[in-house]
């Protein structure tokens, strides 16, 4: 293994174990309401501080990162993280966990920024593909989701503290290794190779001043967000919705479709990330994969009717979270403020994880099917403007060197 392909490898670890945190602490909420007497109210306020601390975080790790060097951000974040998880397996009131849980939150979302600037530093120092990393970058965030819980059930027996000490053991080797992983600023000296991306001499020749990155980073986080809206508030629906339609174990029937479509979006993020489709080609396709998944959806409550419709739709889901995630690593050829760019993406995408859920239900609460197809439509008429764009410019532009998609392509539009 090259030098590039093991830093790649210890960059994706870091972002499992990152994602791996939003989804392992579940199966242990009837030990921590045992633990420290929690009403619902305060399991709630475990994980909405955890999601409120790292979505208000990333701002702040992004301006931390331009300032300094992003190895060593990846790292005292991580380290703080660590802390968080320590103090969550030791707590034993109330005060304590909650604080454990914002302390956890404010670190990942520290790192966050760090993690996409390294990844983007990495691609340049040994001339990865963007694209490709971006697709390897994916596939490790789903497989984080899905390994959360895999692991906390398996390890019931260790017990909380046991396995969320193990967890912080890990991750603090995690944050030394990020060191390693990502290019300090003496690896970024010399020529260097940026193949996904636009030279920032192409972006001044289009006319494009540097100062409006934070209009895009507002734009692909707006996009990121209403993706995120869609899969979050489908979390507490499908769940509701598949018990009213199966004949089997509804637990059964939630678990296979949850993994057969996270599954389904792991795999299509690693194909996508070695075909490189134009960006508003993916957004398109995304957008309308989306929102016949939606719909279909709403047809039946059958297991395997929902099961099909939502594997389309989280192929749809892959494609728009490699949009966002390709578009704001391509400005780093149009601004020097990456590091502020990924965070103020980041705190406007991740609203989008506060507020589905309760979009969802309250359309739930009108009928069972209205959810599916109210955001079915509204995915539709988000590709509208963005179809009626590219027939006015034409499905060829946005393109340099073949098979190289340009940020510029967007940029040009502003």
């Amino acid at each position: 293994m090259g030098p590039g392909r093991g830093r790649a490898a210890l960059l994706l670890t870091a972002v499992v174990s990152v994602n791996a945190s939003y989804t392992v602490m579940i199966p242990f909420v009837p030990d921590l309401q045992h633990r420290v007497g929690a009403a619902p109210f305060v399991v709630a306020l475990t994980f909405a501080l955890f999601a409120g601390a790292k979505t208000l975080a990333q701002p702040v790790g992004g301006w931390w990162v331009d300032r300094w060097r992003a190895d060593r951000v990846a790292m005292l974040s991580m380290l703080t993280a660590t802390a968080g998880i320590v103090l969550t397996a030791l707590a034993r009131d109330t005060l304590t966990l909650l604080a454990a849980r914002a302390c956890w939150g404010i670190g990942e979302g520290l790192v966050t920024p760090a993690l996409y600037v390294g990844m983007a530093a990495l691609c340049r120092r040994h001339g990865i593909s963007t694209s490709r990393m971006m697709g390897n970058f994916g596939s490790a965030a789903v497989a984080g989701f899905l390994l959360g819980p895999l692991i906390a059930g398996v390890a019931v027996p260790a017990g909380l503290t046991g396995l969320f000490l193990t967890g912080a053991a890990v991750t603090a080797v995690t944050a030394v290794g990020l060191v390693r992983a990502i290019p300090g600023p003496e690896s970024d000296s010399g020529p260097r190779e940026e193949p996904d991306a636009v030279p920032a001499a192409d972006a001044s020749a289009a006319g494009t001043a540097p100062v409006r990155w934070w209009v895009w980073a507002l734009l692909l986080g707006g996009l990121d967000m209403f993706t995120f809206v869609v899969y979050s508030a489908l979390e507490p629906v499908l769940p509701v919705y598949l018990s009213t339609g199966t004949h089997a174990s509804a637990r059964t029937a939630i678990s296979a479709v949850f993994v057969a479509g996270l599954a389904v979006s792991g795999l299509a993020m690693r194909l996508l990330g070695r075909y490189t489709p134009p960006l508003r080609t993916l957004a398109a396709l995304g957008l309308g994969l989306t929102a016949v998944g939606l719909c279909a959806m709403a047809v039946s409550a059958d297991v395997v009717a929902v099961a099909a419709s939502f594997m389309v739709y989280m192929f749809g889901y892959a494609m728009l979270f490699l949009t966002t995630r390709r578009g704001i690593v391509e400005l780093k050829a149009v601004a020097a403020d990456d590091g502020k760019a990924f965070g103020l993406f980041g705190l406007v995408s991740d609203i989008g994880n506060v507020i589905g859920p309760f979009i969802g239900m309250a359309l739930y609460a009108v009928t069972d099917r209205l959810p599916f197809l109210v955001l079915g439509a509204v995915s539709g008429l988000v590709l509208l403007p963005l179809a009626a764009a590219g027939r006015r410019r034409g499905t060829g532009r946005g393109h340099g060197r073949a098979g190289q998609p340009m940020t510029s392509e967007l940029v040009r539009r502003a």
